[in-house]
């Protein structure tokens, strides 16, 4: 094996002039350390629990003038791997890296790879008028650290991975979707779960939100209970048709609102709290409405779903730096002129919206994609559209061969009264690309009382 006793030998030959960029596809710097018996402090400070003897590479690429991407690769012990590369999205605007995940794949003998991004500590400093940066964020920091993990993981046993995995939530879900539709020869198989695919619009959807929060002098439109009372009333709206038990009145498992579904719940919400006057219901109807463009008047993005928290639903402004400079200001935003500029400069590296799956899908690929029903931050209205014209293009059966969308019953963004994980999410995807059975997940509820729900395929009966 070609580790050597200190488990740097092969990739130190990697740091050679022109070798980092022969195997990776970037110039750039790189630096080996061994995991001790206490484990591994990568270098933003976070411990990362690693058996002894694992090796972590450390890069800081450079693709471009102006960009700067760090990689982060762990080794297992070579009578330990078990062949396999794993990797692991980041979240929100990125700029660290998320190496605490690691520590499961490691134990397992799994090879692992992540990066910041692009994004170096600080996503609206980073990005603001700079294109390369928003390349790096929406994909090339991805596919270098996916390219970086085969490399090292060849240079360092000997072989390529037999199999390559990518694994990620929100943001990371985004580089699962990327990685599917612009690199598909980067992996094997996919997990985006609650992907924030569609970014131009999510960050419009956000804007809209704060907008919509707040009253013109900035201050919060709504209280605590008045944010309560408007909860009670949407579930209850959506508790007669509720077809699960345990979900009624407490989350929805079907979220689509209809006209007098939206107006039973603002009765019922006044009637709760009577503090509630025209102005925070008018503010509710375009939160459920969600963003329109003010032109056109097509919409945007999908709005708030039922019983989803307003605090996951507005801020992340800072893309907006990127195109408009540290001074933007969102009271400003126009959502005809200003929308369309913005769109025009980030949406062709950021959004992750093509339905062309075809290299994909022929080198045998596997992508399981999951939203939850009760998500304000990344709702599901744009992945189950984006799945609809997935099967449009295959038809629904041959799209289900190699791509499954789910929605979760009551899941938020980062857990919920509802489904909050899918059981032993990596080896359903792993048997379904390696041994072709096709996931059946079931969801798992962990808020008392605790209790596991067979999930079914969008589109949903």
């Amino acid at each position: 094996m070609k580790i050597g006793k200190d488990g740097t030998e092969a990739l130190e030959r990697l740091k050679g002039a022109g070798e980092l960029e022969r195997a990776v596809g970037a110039g750039g710097r790189m630096s080996v350390a061994i995991a001790g018996d206490a484990g591994y402090t990568n270098p933003d400070g976070n411990p990362v629990e690693a058996p002894a003897g694992t090796v972590f590479a450390e890069l800081e690429l450079e693709p471009a003038p102006g960009s700067c991407v760090r990689v982060e690769v762990a080794l297992p012990r070579p009578e330990r791997w078990d062949g396999r590369l794993v990797g692991i999205g980041n979240g929100g605007g990125g700029g660290w890296l998320p190496s605490k995940e690691f520590g499961a794949h490691l134990r397992r003998g799994r090879a692992v790879a992540t990066t910041d991004l692009g994004t170096k500590r600080d996503a609206a400093r980073a990005g603001a008028g700079n294109p390369e940066v928003w390349k790096d964020f929406g994909h090339r920091a991805t596919h270098l650290a996916m390219a970086a993990g085969r490399a090292l993981a060849a240079a360092a046993y000997g072989r390529a991975p037999r199999f390559v995995y990518f694994l990620g939530g929100s943001t990371g879900g985004q580089q699962g979707m990327m990685l599917a539709q612009r690199h598909p020869e980067d992996c094997d198989a996919i997990l985006a779960a609650v992907p924030a695919h569609a970014r131009t619009a999510l960050h419009a959807y956000f804007l809209w939100n704060w907008r919509a929060l707040h009253r013109p002098d900035g201050s919060l439109l709504f209280s605590q209970t008045q944010e309560k009372a408007w909860h009670e009333a949407a579930l209850a709206a959506f508790a007669p048709d509720e077809r699960l038990e345990r979900a009624r009145g407490r989350f929805a498992s079907d979220p689509r609102w209809t006209p007098a579904r939206l107006e039973e719940a603002l009765r019922g919400a006044s009637q709760r709290d009577p503090s509630l006057g025209p102005e925070h219901l008018d503010a509710l109807r375009r939160l459920v409405g969600g963003p329109r463009h003010a032109v056109t008047g097509r919409r945007i993005h999908g709005g708030l779903p039922p019983g989803g928290p307003f605090a996951p639903a507005t801020g992340n402004l800072w893309i907006f730096d990127w195109v408009f400079g540290a001074g933007f200001d969102p009271a400003r935003f126009d959502f005809g002129a200003d929308f369309d500029r913005y769109a025009a400069a980030l949406a062709p590296d950021l959004d992750a919206e093509s339905v062309d799956l075809d290299a994909f899908r022929a080198r045998g690929g596997k992508l399981l994609v999951y939203s939850g029903t009760s998500d304000s931050c990344v709702p599901w209205h744009a992945t189950a559209a984006w799945y609809e014209r997935l099967a449009a293009r295959y038809g629904l059966d041959a799209a289900r061969g190699f791509c499954r969308y789910y929605l979760l019953p009551g899941r938020e963004h980062m857990g919920g009264p509802g489904v909050q994980t899918i059981r032993d999410e990596f080896g359903l995807l792993a048997r379904w690309r390696e041994k072709g059975v096709a996931p059946a997940p079931v969801g798992h509820g962990m808020t008392p009382p605790a209790f596991d729900l067979p999930l079914e395929p969008w589109p949903m009966r």
